[in-house]
Protein backbone atom coordinates (compact mmCIF):
# COMPACT_ATOMS: atom_id res chain seq x y z
CA UNK A 1 0.00 0.00 0.00
CA UNK A 2 2.75 2.47 1.00
CA UNK A 3 4.86 1.72 -2.07
CA UNK A 4 1.87 2.37 -4.33
CA UNK A 5 1.17 5.58 -2.41
CA UNK A 6 4.71 6.81 -3.04
CA UNK A 7 4.62 5.84 -6.71
CA UNK A 8 1.24 7.54 -7.18
CA UNK A 9 2.49 10.69 -5.44
CA UNK A 10 5.65 10.91 -7.54
CA UNK A 11 3.67 10.27 -10.73
CA UNK A 12 1.17 12.97 -9.83
CA UNK A 13 3.84 15.56 -9.04
CA UNK A 14 5.82 14.96 -12.23
CA UNK A 15 2.78 14.86 -14.50
CA UNK A 16 0.81 17.72 -13.00
CA UNK A 17 3.98 19.74 -12.45
CA UNK A 18 4.69 19.56 -16.17
CA UNK A 19 1.08 20.49 -16.94
CA UNK A 20 1.23 23.41 -14.49
CA UNK A 21 4.40 24.80 -16.03
CA UNK A 22 2.81 24.65 -19.48
CA UNK A 23 -0.26 26.42 -18.09
CA UNK A 24 1.89 29.21 -16.66
CA UNK A 25 3.80 29.60 -19.92
CA UNK A 26 0.62 30.21 -21.90
CA UNK A 27 -0.65 33.07 -19.68
CA UNK A 28 1.76 35.76 -20.97
CA UNK A 29 1.06 34.52 -24.53
CA UNK A 30 -2.67 35.14 -24.04
CA UNK A 31 -2.16 38.53 -22.38
CA UNK A 32 0.26 39.78 -25.03
CA UNK A 33 -1.86 38.49 -27.94
CA UNK A 34 -5.37 39.45 -26.86
CA UNK A 35 -4.97 41.71 -23.78
CA UNK A 36 -5.68 41.73 -20.03
CA UNK A 37 -9.43 42.32 -20.49
CA UNK A 38 -9.80 39.37 -22.86
CA UNK A 39 -7.76 37.23 -20.46
CA UNK A 40 -10.15 38.27 -17.70
CA UNK A 41 -13.15 37.20 -19.81
CA UNK A 42 -11.58 33.79 -20.37
CA UNK A 43 -10.96 33.42 -16.62
CA UNK A 44 -14.59 34.32 -15.84
CA UNK A 45 -15.94 31.62 -18.16
CA UNK A 46 -13.66 29.03 -16.54
CA UNK A 47 -15.07 29.90 -13.13
CA UNK A 48 -18.28 28.19 -14.22
CA UNK A 49 -16.54 24.81 -14.58
CA UNK A 50 -16.06 22.19 -11.82
CA UNK A 51 -12.38 23.15 -11.78
CA UNK A 52 -13.38 26.75 -11.01
CA UNK A 53 -16.05 28.33 -8.85
CA UNK A 54 -18.46 25.46 -9.52
CA UNK A 55 -16.14 23.29 -7.41
CA UNK A 56 -17.87 24.72 -4.34
CA UNK A 57 -21.15 23.11 -5.46
CA UNK A 58 -19.88 19.69 -6.53
CA UNK A 59 -20.93 18.12 -3.18
CA UNK A 60 -17.56 16.40 -2.86
CA UNK A 61 -18.68 13.78 -5.39
CA UNK A 62 -15.11 12.88 -6.33
CA UNK A 63 -13.94 12.49 -2.73
CA UNK A 64 -16.97 10.42 -1.68
CA UNK A 65 -16.59 8.17 -4.74
CA UNK A 66 -12.92 7.68 -3.87
CA UNK A 67 -13.78 6.64 -0.30
CA UNK A 68 -16.52 4.32 -1.58
CA UNK A 69 -14.19 2.40 -3.88
CA UNK A 70 -11.34 2.36 -1.34
CA UNK A 71 -13.60 0.87 1.33
CA UNK A 72 -14.96 -1.70 -1.14
CA UNK A 73 -11.41 -2.79 -1.95
CA UNK A 74 -10.80 -3.29 1.78
CA UNK A 75 -13.99 -5.15 2.81
CA UNK A 76 -14.74 -6.72 -0.65
CA UNK A 77 -18.40 -5.70 -0.55
CA UNK A 78 -18.81 -4.68 -4.19
CA UNK A 79 -22.58 -5.02 -4.01
CA UNK A 80 -22.66 -2.16 -1.52
CA UNK A 81 -20.23 -0.18 -3.69
CA UNK A 82 -22.51 -0.73 -6.71
CA UNK A 83 -25.44 0.82 -4.87
CA UNK A 84 -23.37 3.72 -3.54
CA UNK A 85 -21.82 4.51 -6.94
CA UNK A 86 -25.27 4.36 -8.55
CA UNK A 87 -26.60 6.92 -6.07
CA UNK A 88 -23.58 9.21 -6.55
CA UNK A 89 -24.01 8.98 -10.33
CA UNK A 90 -27.65 9.97 -10.02
CA UNK A 91 -26.74 13.00 -7.92
CA UNK A 92 -24.08 13.98 -10.48
CA UNK A 93 -26.53 13.84 -13.40
CA UNK A 94 -29.17 15.89 -11.56
CA UNK A 95 -26.57 18.45 -10.45
CA UNK A 96 -25.19 18.70 -14.01
CA UNK A 97 -28.66 19.43 -15.39
CA UNK A 98 -29.36 22.10 -12.77
CA UNK A 99 -26.00 23.85 -13.25
CA UNK A 100 -26.17 23.73 -17.06
CA UNK A 101 -29.69 25.13 -17.22
CA UNK A 102 -28.79 27.86 -14.71
CA UNK A 103 -25.74 28.95 -16.72
CA UNK A 104 -27.60 28.89 -20.05
CA UNK A 105 -30.57 30.99 -18.92
CA UNK A 106 -28.50 33.12 -16.55
CA UNK A 107 -26.07 34.21 -19.27
CA UNK A 108 -27.68 37.65 -19.90
CA UNK A 109 -27.69 38.43 -16.18
CA UNK A 110 -24.08 37.27 -15.79
CA UNK A 111 -22.96 39.30 -18.81
CA UNK A 112 -24.49 42.43 -17.34
CA UNK A 113 -23.21 41.77 -13.82
CA UNK A 114 -19.66 41.22 -15.06
CA UNK A 115 -19.69 44.55 -16.88
CA UNK A 116 -18.83 42.97 -20.24
CA UNK A 117 -18.56 45.73 -22.85
CA UNK A 118 -20.65 45.65 -26.01
CA UNK A 119 -17.69 44.65 -28.18
CA UNK A 120 -17.35 41.36 -26.30
CA UNK A 121 -20.95 40.52 -25.34
CA UNK A 122 -21.73 38.27 -28.29
CA UNK A 123 -18.57 36.16 -28.03
CA UNK A 124 -18.82 35.99 -24.25
CA UNK A 125 -22.42 34.75 -24.51
CA UNK A 126 -21.46 32.03 -26.97
CA UNK A 127 -18.66 30.82 -24.69
CA UNK A 128 -21.02 30.63 -21.72
CA UNK A 129 -23.54 28.57 -23.69
CA UNK A 130 -20.80 26.13 -24.68
CA UNK A 131 -19.68 26.02 -21.04
CA UNK A 132 -23.23 25.13 -19.97
CA UNK A 133 -23.32 22.20 -22.40
CA UNK A 134 -19.84 21.01 -21.42
CA UNK A 135 -20.84 20.83 -17.75
CA UNK A 136 -23.20 17.99 -18.66
CA UNK A 137 -20.00 15.97 -19.10
CA UNK A 138 -17.70 17.64 -16.58
CA UNK A 139 -19.86 17.22 -13.45
CA UNK A 140 -20.52 13.47 -13.90
CA UNK A 141 -16.82 13.09 -14.63
CA UNK A 142 -16.17 13.98 -10.98
CA UNK A 143 -17.61 10.61 -10.00
CA UNK A 144 -15.61 8.87 -12.74
CA UNK A 145 -12.42 10.52 -11.49
CA UNK A 146 -13.19 9.55 -7.90
CA UNK A 147 -13.62 5.92 -8.97
CA UNK A 148 -10.24 5.90 -10.70
CA UNK A 149 -8.63 7.46 -7.60
CA UNK A 150 -10.27 4.85 -5.40
CA UNK A 151 -8.55 2.15 -7.46
CA UNK A 152 -5.33 4.21 -7.12
CA UNK A 153 -4.85 4.39 -10.89
CA UNK A 154 -3.27 7.82 -10.68
CA UNK A 155 -1.01 7.18 -13.65
CA UNK A 156 -4.08 7.15 -15.92
CA UNK A 157 -5.34 10.42 -14.48
CA UNK A 158 -2.00 12.13 -14.93
CA UNK A 159 -1.54 10.89 -18.48
CA UNK A 160 -4.95 12.35 -19.32
CA UNK A 161 -4.05 15.60 -17.51
CA UNK A 162 -0.74 16.08 -19.31
CA UNK A 163 -2.15 15.13 -22.71
CA UNK A 164 -5.06 17.56 -22.45
CA UNK A 165 -2.78 20.36 -21.22
CA UNK A 166 -0.25 19.82 -23.98
CA UNK A 167 -3.08 19.89 -26.51
CA UNK A 168 -4.50 23.09 -25.03
CA UNK A 169 -1.16 24.90 -24.89
CA UNK A 170 -0.09 23.80 -28.36
CA UNK A 171 -3.36 24.76 -30.01
CA UNK A 172 -3.46 28.09 -28.16
CA UNK A 173 0.04 28.99 -29.34
CA UNK A 174 -1.01 28.19 -32.91
CA UNK A 175 -4.13 30.34 -32.47
CA UNK A 176 -2.03 33.24 -31.17
CA UNK A 177 -0.15 33.29 -34.47
CA UNK A 178 -3.32 33.45 -36.55
CA UNK A 179 -5.85 36.29 -36.91
CA UNK A 180 -8.41 34.80 -34.51
CA UNK A 181 -10.45 36.20 -31.63
CA UNK A 182 -9.87 35.50 -27.96
CA UNK A 183 -12.86 33.14 -27.85
CA UNK A 184 -10.86 30.42 -29.63
CA UNK A 185 -8.81 29.97 -26.44
CA UNK A 186 -11.97 29.18 -24.45
CA UNK A 187 -13.19 26.67 -27.06
CA UNK A 188 -9.81 24.92 -27.18
CA UNK A 189 -9.82 24.63 -23.39
CA UNK A 190 -13.32 23.12 -23.30
CA UNK A 191 -12.54 20.66 -26.09
CA UNK A 192 -9.40 19.35 -24.40
CA UNK A 193 -11.23 18.96 -21.08
CA UNK A 194 -14.04 16.99 -22.73
CA UNK A 195 -11.46 14.64 -24.25
CA UNK A 196 -9.87 14.21 -20.81
CA UNK A 197 -13.25 13.46 -19.18
CA UNK A 198 -14.11 10.80 -21.76
CA UNK A 199 -10.73 9.11 -21.27
CA UNK A 200 -11.38 8.97 -17.51
CA UNK A 201 -14.85 7.53 -18.14
CA UNK A 202 -13.31 4.67 -20.12
CA UNK A 203 -10.77 3.98 -17.35
CA UNK A 204 -13.48 4.00 -14.65
CA UNK A 205 -15.75 1.72 -16.68
CA UNK A 206 -13.00 -0.84 -17.24
CA UNK A 207 -12.04 -0.84 -13.55
CA UNK A 208 -15.65 -1.31 -12.40
CA UNK A 209 -16.33 -4.10 -14.88
CA UNK A 210 -13.36 -6.04 -13.49
CA UNK A 211 -15.13 -5.99 -10.11
CA UNK A 212 -18.52 -6.72 -11.73
CA UNK A 213 -19.98 -3.47 -10.45
CA UNK A 214 -23.33 -2.71 -12.04
CA UNK A 215 -26.09 -0.17 -11.59
CA UNK A 216 -28.13 -1.18 -8.54
CA UNK A 217 -30.91 0.45 -6.48
CA UNK A 218 -29.78 2.12 -3.29
CA UNK A 219 -31.34 1.88 0.14
CA UNK A 220 -32.53 4.69 2.41
CA UNK A 221 -29.56 4.00 4.71
CA UNK A 222 -27.12 4.42 1.82
CA UNK A 223 -28.88 7.60 0.77
CA UNK A 224 -28.69 9.12 4.27
CA UNK A 225 -25.03 8.18 4.75
CA UNK A 226 -23.86 9.55 1.39
CA UNK A 227 -25.93 12.73 1.67
CA UNK A 228 -24.45 13.32 5.15
CA UNK A 229 -20.92 12.96 3.80
CA UNK A 230 -21.73 15.16 0.81
CA UNK A 231 -23.27 17.82 3.04
CA UNK A 232 -20.14 18.03 5.20
CA UNK A 233 -17.95 18.30 2.12
CA UNK A 234 -20.30 20.90 0.68
CA UNK A 235 -19.87 23.02 3.82
CA UNK A 236 -16.10 22.88 3.54
CA UNK A 237 -16.13 23.52 -0.20
CA UNK A 238 -18.51 26.46 0.13
CA UNK A 239 -16.27 28.10 2.69
CA UNK A 240 -13.10 27.20 0.80
CA UNK A 241 -14.68 28.46 -2.41
CA UNK A 242 -15.45 31.86 -0.92
CA UNK A 243 -11.78 32.17 -0.01
CA UNK A 244 -10.71 30.82 -3.41
CA UNK A 245 -12.47 30.57 -6.78
CA UNK A 246 -15.35 32.83 -5.69
CA UNK A 247 -13.00 35.79 -5.43
CA UNK A 248 -12.46 36.30 -9.20
CA UNK A 249 -16.24 36.14 -9.63
CA UNK A 250 -16.72 38.81 -6.97
CA UNK A 251 -13.98 40.94 -8.53
CA UNK A 252 -15.76 40.66 -11.88
CA UNK A 253 -18.93 42.00 -10.26
CA UNK A 254 -17.05 44.90 -8.69
CA UNK A 255 -14.38 45.82 -11.23
CA UNK A 256 -15.13 43.98 -14.49
CA UNK A 257 -12.95 41.71 -16.66
CA UNK A 258 -9.80 43.83 -16.36
CA UNK A 259 -9.86 43.52 -12.56
CA UNK A 260 -10.31 39.76 -12.92
CA UNK A 261 -7.35 39.55 -15.31
CA UNK A 262 -5.13 41.54 -12.96
CA UNK A 263 -6.14 39.52 -9.90
CA UNK A 264 -5.70 36.18 -11.66
CA UNK A 265 -2.23 37.11 -12.91
CA UNK A 266 -1.18 38.12 -9.37
CA UNK A 267 -2.37 34.93 -7.66
CA UNK A 268 -1.98 32.41 -10.47
CA UNK A 269 1.59 31.39 -9.59
CA UNK A 270 0.88 30.89 -5.89
CA UNK A 271 -2.37 29.06 -6.68
CA UNK A 272 -0.74 26.74 -9.21
CA UNK A 273 2.19 26.13 -6.87
CA UNK A 274 -0.27 25.24 -4.11
CA UNK A 275 -2.05 22.82 -6.44
CA UNK A 276 1.20 21.15 -7.54
CA UNK A 277 2.40 20.75 -3.96
CA UNK A 278 -1.07 19.53 -3.04
CA UNK A 279 -0.38 16.51 -5.22
CA UNK A 280 1.83 15.25 -2.40
CA UNK A 281 -1.42 14.48 -0.59
CA UNK A 282 -3.58 13.68 -3.62
CA UNK A 283 -3.10 9.92 -3.31
CA UNK A 284 -3.68 9.80 0.46
CA UNK A 285 -7.48 9.69 0.63
CA UNK A 286 -7.93 6.04 -0.44
CA UNK A 287 -5.05 5.04 1.85
CA UNK A 288 -6.52 6.94 4.81
CA UNK A 289 -9.94 5.41 4.13
CA UNK A 290 -8.51 1.89 4.13
CA UNK A 291 -6.49 2.54 7.32
CA UNK A 292 -9.57 3.90 9.04
CA UNK A 293 -11.58 0.90 7.87
CA UNK A 294 -8.95 -1.42 9.40
CA UNK A 295 -8.80 0.52 12.65
CA UNK A 296 -5.04 1.13 12.25
CA UNK A 297 -4.94 4.06 14.71
CA UNK A 298 -1.14 4.11 15.19
CA UNK A 299 -0.41 4.30 11.46
CA UNK A 300 -3.18 6.87 11.06
CA UNK A 301 -1.59 9.00 13.81
CA UNK A 302 1.88 8.79 12.24
CA UNK A 303 0.41 9.83 8.90
CA UNK A 304 -1.15 12.89 10.52
CA UNK A 305 2.06 13.80 12.36
CA UNK A 306 3.95 13.55 9.08
CA UNK A 307 1.52 16.05 7.59
CA UNK A 308 1.86 18.55 10.43
CA UNK A 309 5.66 18.50 10.76
CA UNK A 310 7.43 16.89 7.82
CA UNK A 311 5.30 18.04 4.89
CA UNK A 312 5.83 21.77 5.67
CA UNK A 313 9.52 21.07 6.14
CA UNK A 314 9.78 20.19 2.44
CA UNK A 315 7.09 22.37 0.86
CA UNK A 316 7.20 25.71 2.67
CA UNK A 317 10.79 26.83 1.76
CA UNK A 318 10.07 27.02 -2.02
CA UNK A 319 6.97 29.14 -1.29
CA UNK A 320 9.00 31.43 0.96
CA UNK A 321 11.69 31.86 -1.69
CA UNK A 322 9.06 32.70 -4.34
CA UNK A 323 7.45 35.26 -2.04
CA UNK A 324 10.74 37.03 -1.32
CA UNK A 325 11.79 37.01 -4.99
CA UNK A 326 8.32 37.89 -6.35
CA UNK A 327 9.45 41.14 -8.00
CA UNK A 328 12.11 39.37 -10.06
CA UNK A 329 9.68 36.55 -10.90
CA UNK A 330 7.01 38.95 -12.13
CA UNK A 331 9.52 40.86 -14.27
CA UNK A 332 10.70 37.68 -16.02
CA UNK A 333 7.30 35.95 -16.25
CA UNK A 334 4.75 38.62 -17.23
CA UNK A 335 6.98 41.61 -17.95
CA UNK A 336 6.79 45.25 -16.85
CA UNK A 337 2.99 45.48 -17.25
CA UNK A 338 2.20 44.14 -13.77
CA UNK A 339 5.60 44.56 -12.10
CA UNK A 340 4.35 47.40 -9.81
CA UNK A 341 1.99 44.86 -8.22
CA UNK A 342 4.66 42.18 -7.67
CA UNK A 343 4.55 42.68 -3.91
CA UNK A 344 0.94 41.50 -3.90
CA UNK A 345 1.98 38.34 -5.70
CA UNK A 346 4.56 37.74 -2.98
CA UNK A 347 1.94 38.34 -0.28
CA UNK A 348 -0.38 35.79 -1.90
CA UNK A 349 2.16 33.03 -1.20
CA UNK A 350 1.29 33.23 2.51
CA UNK A 351 -1.96 31.42 1.72
CA UNK A 352 -0.35 28.20 0.37
CA UNK A 353 2.26 28.43 3.13
CA UNK A 354 -0.51 28.24 5.74
CA UNK A 355 -2.23 25.46 3.81
CA UNK A 356 0.82 23.19 4.05
CA UNK A 357 0.41 22.80 7.80
CA UNK A 358 -3.17 21.53 7.55
CA UNK A 359 -3.23 19.85 4.12
CA UNK A 360 -2.76 16.23 5.18
CA UNK A 361 -4.75 16.63 8.40
CA UNK A 362 -7.85 17.99 6.69
CA UNK A 363 -7.63 15.29 4.03
CA UNK A 364 -7.29 12.24 6.26
CA UNK A 365 -10.03 13.49 8.58
CA UNK A 366 -12.52 13.41 5.74
CA UNK A 367 -12.98 9.87 7.07
CA UNK A 368 -14.09 11.25 10.48
CA UNK A 369 -17.09 13.59 10.17
CA UNK A 370 -16.88 14.92 13.76
CA UNK A 371 -13.37 16.34 13.22
CA UNK A 372 -14.31 17.59 9.77
CA UNK A 373 -17.25 19.50 11.29
CA UNK A 374 -14.94 21.32 13.75
CA UNK A 375 -12.50 22.21 10.98
CA UNK A 376 -15.42 23.58 8.94
CA UNK A 377 -16.35 25.79 11.88
CA UNK A 378 -12.84 27.27 11.96
CA UNK A 379 -13.03 27.82 8.22
CA UNK A 380 -16.23 29.79 8.81
CA UNK A 381 -14.41 32.14 11.19
CA UNK A 382 -11.64 32.54 8.61
CA UNK A 383 -14.22 33.63 6.05
CA UNK A 384 -15.62 36.25 8.42
CA UNK A 385 -12.13 37.71 8.85
CA UNK A 386 -11.62 37.64 5.08
CA UNK A 387 -14.88 39.49 4.47
CA UNK A 388 -14.21 42.16 7.11
CA UNK A 389 -10.63 42.88 6.00
CA UNK A 390 -11.51 42.85 2.28
CA UNK A 391 -14.51 45.16 2.72
CA UNK A 392 -12.52 47.57 4.90
CA UNK A 393 -9.66 47.91 2.38
CA UNK A 394 -11.57 47.63 -0.90
CA UNK A 395 -11.50 51.39 -1.52
CA UNK A 396 -7.73 51.42 -1.02
CA UNK A 397 -6.55 48.39 -2.96
CA UNK A 398 -9.43 47.46 -5.33
CA UNK A 399 -9.13 43.79 -6.42
CA UNK A 400 -5.97 43.37 -4.32
CA UNK A 401 -8.01 43.86 -1.12
CA UNK A 402 -9.32 40.33 -1.56
CA UNK A 403 -5.75 39.02 -1.53
CA UNK A 404 -5.12 40.90 1.71
CA UNK A 405 -8.30 39.55 3.31
CA UNK A 406 -7.47 35.97 2.41
CA UNK A 407 -3.91 36.29 3.74
CA UNK A 408 -4.99 37.83 7.05
CA UNK A 409 -7.73 35.21 7.55
CA UNK A 410 -5.38 32.32 6.78
CA UNK A 411 -2.61 33.55 9.11
CA UNK A 412 -4.90 34.32 12.06
CA UNK A 413 -6.83 31.03 11.97
CA UNK A 414 -3.85 28.73 11.27
CA UNK A 415 -2.84 28.32 14.96
CA UNK A 416 -6.35 27.14 15.90
CA UNK A 417 -6.45 24.72 12.98
CA UNK A 418 -3.09 23.26 13.99
CA UNK A 419 -4.25 22.89 17.61
CA UNK A 420 -7.41 21.10 16.48
CA UNK A 421 -5.45 18.65 14.31
CA UNK A 422 -2.85 18.03 17.03
CA UNK A 423 -5.61 17.29 19.52
CA UNK A 424 -7.45 14.97 17.10
CA UNK A 425 -4.21 13.07 16.48
CA UNK A 426 -3.37 13.00 20.22
CA UNK A 427 0.19 14.26 19.68
CA UNK A 428 2.31 15.31 22.67
CA UNK A 429 1.92 19.07 23.07
CA UNK A 430 5.42 20.11 24.19
CA UNK A 431 7.33 18.11 21.58
CA UNK A 432 5.00 19.24 18.85
CA UNK A 433 5.22 22.93 19.85
CA UNK A 434 9.03 22.72 19.92
CA UNK A 435 9.13 21.26 16.40
CA UNK A 436 6.76 23.85 14.91
CA UNK A 437 8.44 26.75 16.74
CA UNK A 438 11.94 25.76 15.62
CA UNK A 439 10.73 25.34 12.06
CA UNK A 440 9.15 28.82 12.07
CA UNK A 441 12.32 30.42 13.47
CA UNK A 442 14.50 28.86 10.76
CA UNK A 443 12.18 30.07 7.99
CA UNK A 444 11.87 33.61 9.40
CA UNK A 445 15.62 34.10 9.78
CA UNK A 446 16.24 32.56 6.35
CA UNK A 447 13.65 34.84 4.75
CA UNK A 448 15.28 37.95 6.20
CA UNK A 449 18.70 36.89 4.93
CA UNK A 450 17.33 36.09 1.44
CA UNK A 451 15.59 39.47 1.27
CA UNK A 452 18.85 41.22 2.17
CA UNK A 453 20.76 39.27 -0.47
CA UNK A 454 18.08 40.04 -3.07
CA UNK A 455 18.67 43.73 -2.42
CA UNK A 456 22.26 43.38 -3.61
CA UNK A 457 22.00 40.68 -6.28
CA UNK A 458 19.83 41.10 -9.36
CA UNK A 459 18.02 37.85 -10.10
CA UNK A 460 17.36 38.78 -13.72
CA UNK A 461 17.19 35.32 -15.29
CA UNK A 462 15.41 32.05 -14.73
CA UNK A 463 18.76 30.39 -14.05
CA UNK A 464 19.68 32.87 -11.31
CA UNK A 465 16.23 32.64 -9.77
CA UNK A 466 16.37 28.86 -9.75
CA UNK A 467 19.87 28.77 -8.29
CA UNK A 468 19.12 31.31 -5.58
CA UNK A 469 15.89 29.56 -4.58
CA UNK A 470 17.56 26.15 -4.53
CA UNK A 471 20.39 27.34 -2.27
CA UNK A 472 17.84 28.85 0.13
CA UNK A 473 15.79 25.64 0.16
CA UNK A 474 18.80 23.37 0.67
CA UNK A 475 20.02 25.39 3.65
CA UNK A 476 16.60 25.46 5.32
CA UNK A 477 16.03 21.76 4.63
CA UNK A 478 19.36 20.80 6.21
CA UNK A 479 18.76 22.98 9.27
CA UNK A 480 15.28 21.53 9.75
CA UNK A 481 16.54 17.98 9.33
CA UNK A 482 18.94 18.37 12.27
CA UNK A 483 17.07 20.89 14.45
CA UNK A 484 13.40 20.02 13.91
CA UNK A 485 13.16 16.29 13.21
CA UNK A 486 13.59 13.74 15.96
CA UNK A 487 15.41 10.45 15.43
CA UNK A 488 12.13 8.60 14.89
CA UNK A 489 11.21 11.07 12.13
CA UNK A 490 14.51 10.60 10.32
CA UNK A 491 14.03 6.85 10.05
CA UNK A 492 11.43 7.46 7.36
CA UNK A 493 14.09 8.46 4.81
CA UNK A 494 16.06 5.17 4.71
CA UNK A 495 12.77 3.26 5.05
CA UNK A 496 11.36 4.94 1.95
CA UNK A 497 14.66 4.43 0.13
CA UNK A 498 14.59 0.71 0.90
CA UNK A 499 10.94 0.47 -0.10
CA UNK A 500 11.71 2.02 -3.48
CA UNK A 501 14.88 -0.05 -3.95
CA UNK A 502 17.11 3.03 -3.81
CA UNK A 503 18.83 2.02 -0.57
CA UNK A 504 20.01 -1.56 0.12
CA UNK A 505 18.28 -3.30 3.02
CA UNK A 506 20.43 -3.87 6.07
CA UNK A 507 20.93 -7.46 7.21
Amino acid sequence: MIKRLILNTVTSIIAFGAAAILGLVIIPVIIRTWGVTEFGLIVITRLLLPSGMMAVLDLGLSEVATQTVARAREHRDWDLASRQISFLSMIAVVLALIVSVAIWFGTPLLTSAMKVDSAHVEKFTEILHCTAIANLVFIPSLVWEGIVKGFERYNLLRIAEVTSTVGYVGLTILASRAPTGFEIVAYIYLATLVARALAILIAATVALRQKRVRFAPWTSEIRRDLLHRCSLLLQGKLMGGVAGPFQPFLIGLLFGPQGVGTYDALVRLSRVSKTVVGLLTSALLPVASRLDERGSSTTFQRLGEFGLIMLPMFTVPPFVAAAILSSDIMRIWIGPLLEPYAGWMGLSFLVPICTQYIAIGTLIFLTRPEVQARLNWLMGIQLVIWAVVSAATLHLYAERALILGQVVGSVLILPWQIVELRSALDLQRERFAKAIGTQAAILIVGSILLAIIAGYIQFNSVLKLGFGSMVFCLITWILQYFLVLEKRHRTIFPAVGQLMGLVPKSN
